[in-house]
């Protein structure tokens, strides 16, 4: 009987720990040993000032040669991010001995992303904070050490004009709100902003009370996601 119930409790876990694997968001490219890995660490990961929380995710990505975005390093948190414990990202090197790309290319710029557990939602937008002393890019057998700030949306600021299109306006540098990206317009902006000299597309769109979007001529706000 003792036998049978070791036997039950064995499967049993092996069943909780295969749905755990299986609820985990994102996925590498690679299974068994990094190849010249890179370790990544993290001082610091916060989403909209707040820091990551227990089953959220960071991944970081590098792009392939038809465009696509590879996962070849990941962190799943098992506790609230704390800002006096650094995390660390083991990410691959690609394998040359293998016939398609498993792991980033020495050079390349690291693409971060969130999986905020608590909201089911990706997040793609992102300030990075580097220690120059390390690398900012891919390196094999190297280190970065960098402080993550992770946003829901993309930020309205009017820092420029009030052109919807000049990625001066929007809080992150050089981006322009796309069919991935959620907008956030908030009150208080001294330029408030215009769609007025072609189309525009967002992946979902938030006004605070007070705020303000104008759409003129003949153009439009295209927004995916309502």
């Amino acid at each position: 009987m003792k036998k049978i119930n070791y036997l039950l409790l064995v499967l049993i876990l092996g069943i909780l720990l295969h749905f755990d694997l299986s609820a985990q968001h994102f996925q590498t490219i690679w299974a068994n040993n990094p190849y010249m890995p890179m370790s990544i660490i993290v001082d610091s990961a916060q989403l909209d000032s707040i820091y990551l929380q227990v089953n959220d995710e960071i991944a970081v990505f590098d792009i392939d040669d038809t465009g696509l975005e590879i996962c070849v390093g990941l962190l799943v948190l098992t506790e609230e991010f704390l800002p006096d414990v650094n995390q660390m990202i083991t990410a691959s090197a690609d394998d040359p001995t293998t016939p398609d790309q498993d792991g980033f290319i020495d050079g390349h710029n690291i693409v971060y992303r969130y999986w905020d557990n608590s909201e089911a939602i990706e997040i793609i937008l992102f300030k990075k904070e580097y220690n120059p002393d390390v690398s900012n890019v891919y390196q094999n057998l190297g280190t970065a050490l960098v402080g993550l700030e992770g946003f829901y949306a993309l930020i309205w600021t009017g820092a420029a004009d009030n052109n919807w299109h000049n990625s001066a306006n929007w809080h992150i540098d050089n981006l322009i709100p796309d069919a991935t990206i959620r907008v956030l317009i908030p009150t208080g902006c001294t330029e408030t902003p215009t769609i007025s000299v072609s189309n525009a597309e967002c992946k979902g769109l938030k006004l605070e009370q007070g705020a303000n979007l104008t759409v003129s001529g003949n153009y439009m706000l295209l927004v995916f996601d309502h």
